[in-house]
Order: structure tokens, then C-alpha cells, then sequence
């Protein structure tokens, strides 16, 4: 028998049995309030966002299981829109890869909500809400223990924006006990599922949510040079950057954003030249800007606003119309 593919219908089936057994797995006292009293805002634990995918689903999503973590847990896609095909044009949503970059899983998470809203058309949408799974689950334990510790990687120990078969390696000495591309391109689990389960689709459309920056990047991220579809790029960035935020955010190349700083393995380079698609990458909020002296030491409060909620409605908003396919 031919196994299911992707976000079919057995798939989804199958999804939500694993999703309900994590969810009694890692059932824990609800992180807000903890969160709350120390002026981190009012995320969600891993069990509690499992929850609310699974309300996704009830309301419409579609779910699978495209992969599992260094770990074992299960990494799972939503589907929006039309049903999966090869030849339909897609949107790929991305949160989760650095995992202490919390609001961007909110954001993600959002924004299905209001694809589900939407009219798409013919368009489908896969969105990977919690592209890291251990790295989160161990910022988790972190939060509830009250350690401050920066978590970028997975549990390998490796940054996965910079695992993408995409000029990897490029940039590998800059910081390297941060930037760690692994031992060869697309080397961890996670980036290989992404990679396998978007593999036949034809991507049209990509943003993923990181944290912190205040700006909304294109590609590229090798290399200073423009992309032969820079304007286009630099229309929908400006777009997005306008209306996420009262005070709008910046718009520019990504090797700009870095300061000259140039880095291989990007998904957002991945998106650009393996599968030819307008690529984004919104750094939701603008970290640590204002932040409380109680709050300074604590990488938690850097990555992420105190209002998520609010913080992730209006940037899924401001990207909606990207991720939908309208045209500018």
C-alpha cells in the first residue's frame, strides 16, 4: 500500500491520534500565570499550543505528521485552502525553528485562524507552526525552573536556519558556537521533513516568523547582491512592514539586516532558489527595547513582547494577503 502523503486525509487521521496522546504526555499547569507574574506575557506551554492546533483542526485546518525531532516528537503541518496537489500553488508558513523566539509560534498560529476566514481559491497553504519541538519543550522546562539560558538550536545542538541545503556552510565561522550549520546540509530531522514534504509542491509563497528585530527581510542572505526579483520582494516587505506595527518596521535584504553579515543555510534563501518562491522573514517585535531592569537577564523577555496576543494578531494580519497570494 502506498503510504498516505502529506496532509491526506489518513495522514490526518493519523495526525490527530499522536496529537492527542502529546497532549496527555506533556499535560502541565498552564504557563501564563507563572509567566505573568514575572512580566513574560501570556504564552502557552507545549501542551497548551497542542490544544489549540487541535482546535485549528475542529474549525477547519487540516493536520499531519510530516516528521519527527532529534527527540521523537512528532513535527506537525496544517493545511489551509484546497487540497494538496503538485501542480497547485502553495503558501508555506514557518515558526518555531530558533526556539526561544516563542512569539513567532503565536503568530503562526494566528494566522491560520485567519486563513481559515479567508478565501483562497485554488491556493493551499501548509503552515509548520513548531518546526523545533525539543529546543521549545526545553525552553519550557527552563521557564518553569525560572533559568535564564539563550536556546537556539535543536537538540543536536544545531542551528536549523542554518541546516538548508541552501549556500550552506557559508558564514559557519561567524559565531560559530551559535550559527552551527551541522555536519552537512539538511543533515537534522526537522529540516529534512520540511524539505521532504514540501519536496513535491510547488511553492510560490513562503514567510517564516523569528524574533527579534523589528523588520521584515528577503532574500538574499548570501550575498549583498540584489535578487534578480529584489523589487518585488522590496514591495511586499514594505507592505508588510507598514502594517505590523504602529511604528513601522524596516524592510530590507537580509545580509543588510546583518550588518554586511553574510550566512548560508537560510530558509529564507532555501524558499527563494529551491523552489523559485517570493520568500519572507518577519522578525516579530523588537526585543528587549524598554525592558525593566528585573527583566534585562533574561533571554526569554528579549525574543518575546510581553503582548503576545496582540503582538501576533496584527502581524499575521499585515501578512495575510502575502500568504492568500493576493497580488500587490
Amino acid at each position: 500500500m502506498t503510504p498516505a502523503s502529506p496532509l491526506s486525509v489518513a495522514s490526518e487521521r493519523s495526525g490527530r491520534a499522536v496529537l492527542r496522546q502529546l497532549v496527555e504526555q506533556h499535560r502541565a499547569e498552564p504557563l501564563a500565570p507563572a509567566l505573568g507574574r514575572r512580566g513574560l506575557g501570556t504564552y502557552r506551554g507545549y501542551a497548551e499550543l497542542l490544544v489549540a492546533i487541535d482546535r485549528l483542526v475542529q474549525t477547519g485546518a487540516r493536520l499531519a505528521t510530516i516528521g519527527r525531532s532529534v527527540r521523537g516528537e512528532p513535527l506537525f503541518a496544517l493545511g489551509v485552502g484546497a487540497e494538496p496537489e503538485p501542480h497547485r500553488r502553495t503558501s508555506v508558513v514557518l515558526a518555531g525553528l530558533h526556539p526561544i523566539e516563542w512569539i513567532g509560534v503565536e503568530t503562526a498560529l494566528a494566522l491560520v485562524g485567519q486563513l481559515l476566514e479567508s478565501r483562497l481559491g485554488d491556493r493551499s497553504v501548509v503552515v509548520v507552526p513548531i518546526a523545533n519541538p525539543d529546543g521549545l519543550l526545553r525552553v519550557e522546562r527552563n521557564l518553569r525552573a525560572r533559568r535564564f539560558r539563550f536556546v537556539r538550536h535543536n537538540a543536536h545542538g544545531i542551528d536549523l536556519n542554518r541546516n538548508f541545503d541552501a549556500h550552506w556552510g557559508l558564514g559557519r565561522r561567524t559565531v560559530p558556537w551559535v550559527f552551527k550549520p551541522g555536519a552537512s546540509p539538511s543533515s537534522e530531522p526537522e529540516v529534512q521533513a520540511i524539505a521532504r514534504a514540501l519536496g513535491t509542491r510547488r511553492v510560490d509563497r513562503a514567510v517564516s516568523f523569528h524574533s527579534f528585530g523589528g523588520a521584515v527581510l528577503y532574500p538574499h542572505a548570501h550575498s549583498l547582491l540584489p535578487a534578480p526579483d529584489a523589487a518585488e520582494h522590496r514591495a511586499w516587505a514594505r507592505r508588510i512592514a507598514a502594517a505590523a506595527d504602529p511604528r513601522p518596521y524596516r524592510a530590507l535584504p537580509s545580509s543588510w539586516f546583518g550588518v554586511g553579515l553574510r550566512q548560508g543555510g537560510l530558509e529564507l534563501d532555501w524558499f527563494h532558489e529551491r523552489h523559485g518562491a517570493l520568500s519572507l522573514l518577519v522578525e516579530c517585535s523588537r526585543g528587549g527595547v524598554g525592558l525593566r531592569p528585573g527583566r534585562l537577564f533574561d533571554p526569554f523577555a528579549w525574543f518575546n513582547p510581553p503582548n503576545p496576543t496582540e503582538v501576533a494578531g496584527r502581524i499575521a494580519a499585515a501578512t495575510l494577503p502575502f500568504t492568500r497570494g493576493d497580488r500587490l
